[in-house]
């Protein structure tokens, strides 16, 4: 997954392109199983074997069956890139740079393909997993705060609650409150994956007047 802000991979060697068919073939397994027989009836063993790999293989990959189905990968930060991307967004608030950036994450998810619309509804029909998969694309967040937080602290000029706060306390409400609004718009998105994606300042418009 990419998020613009994370390290650029270097080129694939052969023994990474084995491990990322194994991987797809698992996920494609896991979905295609789930949306003939239903959540209920699939089990790791079945998963395993139509992916034709051992249940070792398959737990190498993913510590549950729900994790596969899901089949959203690790997102590693790279701080010098998220200051970057918030220098690109200057003058915008902390909150709604952090806001548009999670957002891009949501956006650069994959919508188009078949495996994708399977596990958008698939996703949508059961709430666990649609907890699962919201927590799963934003897993990265505790980094996230510990960047933002050397950010504000580098660009104090920035912050909007300098006297109340200390820079991580800043860091932490901030990065909480963009995560729970983009949530939301993962969420919608996953419902009804033909349905634009909100831009940040519209999400922020509705939290405004929610929170008065």
């Amino acid at each position: 997954m990419s998020t613009g802000v994370a390290d650029e991979p270097p080129s694939e060697t052969l023994r990474e392109r084995k491990r990322r068919e194994t991987r797809t073939a698992i996920e494609h397994a896991a979905i295609s199983l789930v949306d003939e027989l239903g959540y209920d009836n699939v089990t790791v063993s079945m998963i395993s074997e139509l992916a034709v790999v051992s249940q070792g293989t398959f737990f190498n990959y993913f510590p549950t069956k729900d994790a596969a189905i899901v089949g959203l990968g690790p997102v590693n930060l790279d701080p010098a890139a998220v200051h970057a991307a918030y220098d690109r967004l200057a003058p915008a608030s902390p909150y709604h740079a952090t806001l548009t950036l999670f957002l891009k994450v949501v956006r650069d998810l994959d919508w188009t393909s078949e495996i994708a619309a399977m596990r958008a509804r698939l996703v949508a029909q059961t709430p666990a997993l649609m907890k699962l998969f919201l927590d799963g694309t934003f897993g990265f967040v505790s980094d996230f705060r510990s960047i933002l937080t050397a950010y504000l602290e580098q660009h104090p000029e920035i912050r909007t609650c300098a006297d109340e706060l200390t820079p991580a306390e800043e860091a932490n409400l901030v990065v909480a409150e963009a995560l729970e609004a983009a949530k939301f718009a993962l969420a919608r998105t996953t419902a009804d994956p033909g349905a634009p994606l909100p831009e940040a300042a519209e999400v922020e418009a509705v939290v405004r007047r929610i929170v008065g």
